[in-house]
């Protein structure tokens, strides 16, 4: 409505706008178009629930009634018991009602495949707010989630973890974790790959992709990017436990700990 007005020339002082949590009046004598447009755009971010499918409707269509979500992932079994069944008629009902979109996700793998999962689904969505319910599901669901809330909270404009106790809306405190960098994880997968990884052939694959570089003027190219590789890469992953070494200096073999397996698996 604002901008259709501003198209006519037509001059208004306040432009009121709504959302869940918030009404505001702005004074566009103090504002100028930029900033409004600005606003605009956050009005239009949406809400993302993703949740497991339970048994019990009556919590979710509660803790809906109170957050209304835009859009609903509902991670299920592809062949789920009838109480399951039926709770899903009923939020879908609920949500058909309200206008919410919901979105099945079969899952029936392990804990890494969902976080997997659950990371496709936070980056497709990484301009809207994300809200993890963990009142529902097994356990290897619920760690998924609550990994997954800490370790891809960057993506998301907001990523929460929400409870239901007796339906009611308790938002849980948000922790965040310091992950490897990217061209640690990238060493990881290039390790895992050989039998025995040796320290020049992680070098060598590293600056040929340029995922690590040194400075063109640097006098002594050799020394200098397995300086590089040492501090960037081995000291941090040995320091994290991801690797073990063999051997000693240019020479030796590096290989992955079970500790740095695992995060192959989660990122």
């Amino acid at each position: 409505i604002y901008l259709s007005m501003c198209l006519e020339g037509i001059s208004i002082n306040y432009f009121f706008y709504s959302s869940s949590n918030c009404h505001k009046f702005l004074d566009t004598n103090k504002y100028n178009n930029v900033c409004m447009l600005q606003t605009l755009q956050m009005v239009q971010n949406k809400r993302i629930h993703i949740l497991n499918l339970g048994f019990n409707s009556s919590w979710i269509i509660k803790s809906f009634e109170k957050t209304r979500p835009d859009r609903v992932y509902l991670v299920r079994k592809e062949k789920e018991n009838e109480k399951a069944i039926i709770a899903e008629k009923e939020i879908k009902k609920f949500a058909k009602k309200k206008n919410i979109e919901i979105l099945q996700i079969f899952h029936e793998g392990d804990l890494y495949s969902l976080i997997k999962n659950l990371k496709k689904i936070i980056i497709n969505e990484k301009d809207n707010f994300i809200y993890l319910g963990v009142s529902s599901g097994n356990r290897d669901n619920l760690s998924a989630f609550i990994l997954s809330s800490m370790i891809f909270s960057k993506y998301p404009k907001e990523i929460m973890l929400y409870s239901l106790r007796g339906g009611d809306y308790l938002e849980l405190p948000k922790v965040k974790v310091k992950i490897p960098k990217k061209e640690i994880i990238e060493s990881l997968k290039f390790i895992n790959k050989k039998e025995k990884c040796k320290k020049k052939d992680l070098r060598d694959f590293l600056f040929e992709k340029k995922i690590l570089e040194i400075g063109k003027k640097s006098k002594f190219k050799g020394h200098g990017q397995y300086v590089k590789l040492n501090r960037s890469i081995l000291d941090p992953a040995l320091e994290w436990g991801l690797i073990k070494t063999e051997g000693k200096r240019r020479g030796c073999l590096i290989y992955l700990t079970q500790e740095g397996k695992k995060w192959i698996k989660l990122l």
